[in-house]
């Protein structure tokens, strides 16, 4: 069910904050404003100063410091109990964290894993006001809309030559049905491109950035392909297809804006599509 209340938090099914909850959050640190920066820096040797590297954004730590309440016949202990078992660790992978924060216009979520939560057992504790503080890992520090963006792309010829200039150079010819991609967040959004065959040596590229992905195949009727632009991989039929992209391809990406992805490629019939999916991204 999506979060419509704001400053409501959800996660593994369970609810906590908004009005009239058991579960009242009392402050959220590491949500807002930059993750941990990891940068590449590295000395001067023999000299004053450093040598200044690539900065990326590294994963970001969440901590949620809440109380527990009773709610009607339900005590306190119980509800934490409650809360406890939605909150246990996970062995792999990460769960959505959701959740409602204004001026957002709707519900966001960010993938996270619990990595901690503490409580004392205090007199407040045996009355019924319980305090606690979660703690969540997020290896991908991105916030992303809840809504997910879906477009069809439309076959076609790209114009001309693919910049910057990577070589063997890749030419096309014809021109390029684009579509058009809106990130309407402020950081980097990396989409997921799903296509099927027939189709021979496809090339997918984005014509705002200059880059494209050059795939040196001749794709079935009967064969899926899923390019995931954020874990870098590439799936064929389920199985793993990194192996098809040539040496010159790049990572396609989706900054803030509109971008134009074009689609190519021959021995195509009318059964062959392509689908991009992406959502808004934020940092």
């Amino acid at each position: 069910m999506p979060i419509t209340t704001p400053y409501q938090f959800s996660f593994n099914s369970q609810a906590f904050g908004g009005q009239g909850s058991a579960f009242q959050i009392l402050s959220v640190d590491g949500l807002e404003g930059l993750p941990v920066i990891r940068n590449q820096d590295d000395n001067r040797g023999y000299a004053d100063g450093m040598f200044t590297g690539q900065d990326f954004l590294g994963a970001r730590t969440i901590s949620i410091t809440m109380q527990v309440l009773a709610s009607g016949a339900t005590s306190a202990q119980t509800n934490f109990n409650t809360l406890q078992a939605a909150l246990l660790p996970s062995v792999t992978g990460t769960t959505p964290l959701y959740f409602y924060l204004p001026p957002a216009a709707g519900e966001q979520f960010i993938q996270a894993r619990v990595r901690g939560l503490r409580t004392t057992v205090d007199p407040n504790y045996t009355y019924g006001l319980i305090t606690c503080q979660v703690e969540f890992y997020c290896p991908i520090p991105l916030i992303y809309d809840s809504t997910l963006q879906t477009a069809s792309m439309t076959i076609g010829g790209a114009l001309g030559r693919v910049y910057p200039r990577v070589y063997p150079l890749v030419y096309l010819s014809g021109s390029a049905p684009f579509t058009s991609v809106l990130n309407s967040g402020w950081a980097t959004t990396y989409p997921t491109i799903t296509f099927n065959g027939p189709i021979t040596n496809p090339v997918f590229g984005n014509f705002t950035q200059g880059q494209y992905m050059f795939f040196n195949y001749t794709f079935a009727d009967v064969e899926t392909c899923v390019i995931n632009l954020l874990d870098k991989t590439v799936t064929l039929n389920g199985d793993p297809a990194r192996n098809l992209l040539t040496a010159t391809s790049t990572w396609l990406t989706a900054p803030p804006g509109t971008s134009q992805f074009y689609y190519y490629g021959t021995s195509t019939t009318g059964a062959t599509s392509a689908t991009i999916t992406w959502r808004n991204a934020y940092i």
